[in-house]
């Protein structure tokens, strides 16, 4: 491909690609991010229902035991729970309805504990500094945040002060942390969900799966931590990007946390996400190649069709010259013809003055007899050739006729006789005889003839053969033109009718011969092929109908 071509091919290409692929990755693209970005929402808006919806159940869950305590602080006497085995029905009453207190306990107005049930030595333990025993008596009923306390084990209580007058004292229960955890935990989702919840010390009041245990330091600030509920995206300490829900519960005491890795939830969507990206990646690649081949095709039929709209002038320029060469050698054999017949003439009249008997008494009269011969024989000579011209130039004009195959061979083999004959080749003319006569173009043939022959003695070179057969194969008529040259190298040999293409060295060919013979015999509805032995020679074998084409 030539340089003119391969840029246009470029520019082609660079324009289509931009064409296509613009609107395609474009559309692809903002599906992509569409898509996404959609997902991560309705997942985000997913996460924070659940957080509010599993809040609200926590703040059931304490409301109801809270509810429950303070009904049997405000109806019972201390008198009556202070007998353990009493407190100890009640503890079993209150479990029946709900399995998840672990101890009983009456603390006097002084803080000391009067009376407990539970798995724990704590009877006759003081609380009267105890931050939860002081928010009970101040307020009523208090729910804690989790402690250590004197069980050194981390656990949170609901208590409820009862007061009649000068009498006063707090119904204590602590709460299951196993159960509560439980409830906490089913906010969690897959293997990467996690649930738990802080205090405003930013302190684990439940474990956490993947960030610690109880009263280990938040794993997220809750200075960033909006009122009420939000979601947020963050990265978690070893590195995840995690989707993290937050609810504020207990009036703003706790912060329940769900922290979710998008991965696992959106797993399934990802992979229909990557699926469309691997489509239209695919997508892409069929455009890329596409434009590519496309392109290449476009531009090889329009280097083809110039190639021909070339061969087509050069061959109208060359036939052209050819009917130019034609009348000038019309002109110059009439010119050449008189003084010919002159000459003729005058050596006539020589030799009918000059009778026998006058030239025996000349000193020199046999030399002058024979000098008029000879005269005679060259003047005989030339008009051969110039009659050969006159023929020539009244074919230049193209239009049928019947001919004799075998006849056109042979005035083709006429005009490279002396080349054959001066460079040592053979030339064997093997035409089969009483051939058909075929309507066709005697000049155009010729020209073929012509090409063919003379490509074949530039083959051969000194001391080569060439070998010119014709045939009658059916409805055709055969010629084949053979030589002993080392043939067409078979890489070339497909080109070998392309217009401007030659295996001659440069200036030794125009390599529009063989193409111009390839048009004129299919016009002349026949045609032209190579039958190629390299190392062997070349075989050119013109095929004619014996009937004429319907288009001359």
């Amino acid at each position: 491909m030539t340089r003119p071509y391969a840029n246009l091919s470029r520019r082609m290409t660079i324009v289509a690609l931009l064409v296509a692929l613009l609107p395609l990755n474009g559309l692809g693209f903002s599906l992509y991010y569409y898509y996404n970005y959609a997902n991560t929402q309705a997942l985000k808006e997913e996460l924070r229902i659940r957080a509010l919806n599993r809040a609200s159940a926590i703040e059931l869950f304490l409301a109801e035991r809270t509810a429950l305590l303070e009904v049997l602080a405000h109806g019972a006497r201390l008198t009556q729970l202070s007998n353990e085995s009493e407190l100890a029905n009640l503890l079993s009453i209150m479990n029946r309805r709900s399995w998840s207190f672990v101890d009983l306990g009456i603390i006097d107005k002084e803080g000391r504990h009067r009376a407990y049930v539970g798995p724990y030595l704590l009877k006759e333990q003081k609380y009267l500094d105890a931050p939860w025993f002081q928010q009970a008596m101040q307020k009523g009923v208090y729910t804690s945040d989790v402690f250590l306390g004197y069980r050194q084990v981390p656990h949170f209580v609901i208590a409820a002060k009862h007061e009649n007058g000068s009498d006063s004292w707090v119904l204590r229960a602590t709460i299951d942390s196993d159960v509560f955890n439980r409830l906490v935990r089913t906010a969690q989702v897959g293997k990467s969900g996690d649930a738990y919840i802080l205090d405003r010390q930013g302190r684990l009041q439940t474990p956490s799966r993947l960030g610690g245990k109880v009263l280990d330091p938040a794993p997220v600030e809750l200075g960033s931590v909006a009122p009420g509920s939000s979601v947020v995206e963050r990265t978690t300490a070893d590195g995840r990007q995690v989707l993290t829900a937050f609810s504020w519960i207990c009036g703003g005491k706790w912060l329940l946390v769900i922290d979710q890795d998008p991965k696992e939830i959106l797993g399934p969507l990802n992979l229909a996400r990557n699926v469309e990206l691997a489509v239209l990646a695919l997508a892409s690649l069929f455009v890329v190649v596409a434009v590519f081949i496309l392109v290449r095709l476009f531009i090889r039929q329009l280097q083809r069709n110039d190639e021909e709209r070339a061969a087509i002038d050069a061959q109208l320029a060359h036939s052209a010259r050819l009917v130019s060469l034609g009348r000038m050698a019309a002109g110059v054999a009439h010119e050449i013809n008189n003084p010919l017949a002159a000459i003729s003439e005058l050596a006539g009249e020589v030799q009918d003055i000059l009778v026998p008997s006058e030239l025996a008494k000349l000193e020199e009269g046999e030399v002058v007899g024979e000098n008029l011969e000879r005269i005679q024989n060259q003047v005989e000579r030339a008009r051969e050739v110039t009659h050969r011209m006159l023929k020539f130039a009244r074919r230049m004009e193209p239009h049928l006729e019947g001919i004799d195959i075998n006849d056109v061979l042979r005035e083709s083999y006429s005009f490279i006789e002396k080349e054959a004959l001066f460079n040592n080749v053979k030339v064997q003319l093997d035409l089969s005889p009483n051939l058909p006569v075929i309507k066709s173009d005697r000049a155009q043939l010729q020209q073929v003839f012509l090409n063919l022959m003379d490509n074949a003695l530039d083959a051969v070179g000194q001391g080569g053969r060439v070998r010119v057969t014709s045939r009658a194969d059916g409805s055709w008529l055969t010629v084949k033109v053979n030589d002993s040259g080392p043939g067409v190298p078979a890489d070339l040999a497909g080109r070998i009718f392309d217009p401007f293409f030659t295996t001659k060295d440069p200036g030794q060919g125009t390599g529009l011969g063989l193409s111009i013979s390839h048009s004129i015999t299919q016009r002349l509805g026949g045609s032209l092929e190579l039958e190629n032995h390299p190392g062997q020679g070349a075989t050119f074998v013109v095929r004619l109908p014996n009937s004429p084409p319907d288009t001359p």
